[in-house]
């Protein structure tokens, strides 16, 4: 496996947004404590979300990953596509600007981490985006 499958969701010309398949790279280990292909970061932090039906339209307040740890959770883009995340899955946030998406907890109590993307790996990150649209 060279690749690891995720959902991002992309802000899109006209202010909204939606949601693309995307292959993240896997690092690999070289050597003892020596890793390959590292993306850089500058935060992270885990919450869970309990609330009911969709939240307002919202953007990402930052780049990065959310990846769920337990329950599940549905993501709506501007476009209309939607998408369940289960424990596993990835969201890629690229929606920092613009109407943004909407989201909700299914499962509860719905459990996620959020990673932040630094500049270089935002860069990255959008650019390879940008690629498959």
């Amino acid at each position: 496996m060279s690749a690891y499958q995720a959902v991002a969701i992309m802000p899109t010309a006209d202010g909204g947004s939606r949601l693309l398949d995307m292959p993240l790279a896997l690092c690999r280990k070289t050597q003892a404590g020596l890793w390959e292909g590292i993306s850089g970061a500058t935060g992270w932090g885990i919450t869970q979300g309990t609330g009911e039906g969709y939240g307002e339209w919202h953007n990402s307040a930052m780049a990065g990953l959310s990846i769920v740890l337990r329950g599940s959770w549905a993501v709506e883009a501007g476009d209309g596509a939607r998408r369940v995340l289960r424990p596993g899955d990835m969201l890629v946030m690229l929606d920092t600007v613009g109407r943004g998406h909407r989201s909700y907890p299914l499962e509860q109590p719905c459990t996620v981490i959020g990673i932040a993307f630094d500049a270089p790996t935002e860069a990255r990150m959008r650019q390879e985006a940008a690629a498959i649209s």
